[in-house]
């Protein structure tokens, strides 16, 4: 047990089940620097999801689940079998990692709802970050440069991201600073 969040508890197991599903730590690194950080993103993963229990959402079903993991997990792991050696390392079992899957798929409609709706990225907004940021990244590459409508619903995207990463950060922010947060213990 490593901490509770307005009474939820967070165990040890939990931190490192969420560093084995992170492809991008490859290798898989259960240092005590990424458990710590990790800790840190699953106490905001818990604020988040309190905040979403407050509004009615349908549980996911078995389909959305299985597309998750199949479309997001197995595809950035490159394979069924890399996703079950990571979770095999850290005793995940399937039951374990679709009730993982179900929680952030929660997580993702509330953000959805709550973020993303009121994103808007204005047309010279994405004109803007083609010409001084997209273009000279794609000349000092030496690649081809793409143009501004091969790349619009990418850099919509990418500015949208960004909008709601910022007003995450916020939301992470005040939640800290209301919420009841107790270590119980230190990682080791």
């Amino acid at each position: 047990m490593l901490a509770t969040v307005n009474g939820e508890l967070i165990t040890e197991s939990e931190v490192s089940w969420e560093l084995a599903l992170d492809p991008e730590l490859e290798p898989l690194d259960l240092s005590l620097e990424k458990k710590r950080l990790m800790l840190e993103r699953v106490i905001d993963q818990r604020m988040l999801a309190q905040e979403a229990a407050k509004i009615p959402q349908n549980a996911p079903g078995d389909e959305e689940i299985r597309d998750y993991i199949t479309k997001e997990l197995v595809a950035r792991f490159g394979s069924q079998e890399a996703l079950l050696a990571r979770m095999r390392r850290v005793g995940l079992d399937q039951t374990m990692l679709r009730e993982i899957v179900s929680r952030r798929l929660v997580l993702l409609g509330y953000i959805n709802f709550r973020f993303r709706s009121f994103v808007f990225v204005q047309p010279d907004e994405v004109e803007r970050y083609y010409r001084e940021v997209a273009v000279p990244r794609m000349r000092n590459r030496g690649g081809y440069v793409r143009t501004l409508d091969e790349m619009r619903a990418e850099i919509e995207t990418l500015l949208g991201d960004e909008r709601i990463n910022s007003e995450l950060d916020r939301f992470f922010d005040e939640a800290r600073a209301q919420a009841q947060i107790v270590r119980l213990s230190e990682l080791k």
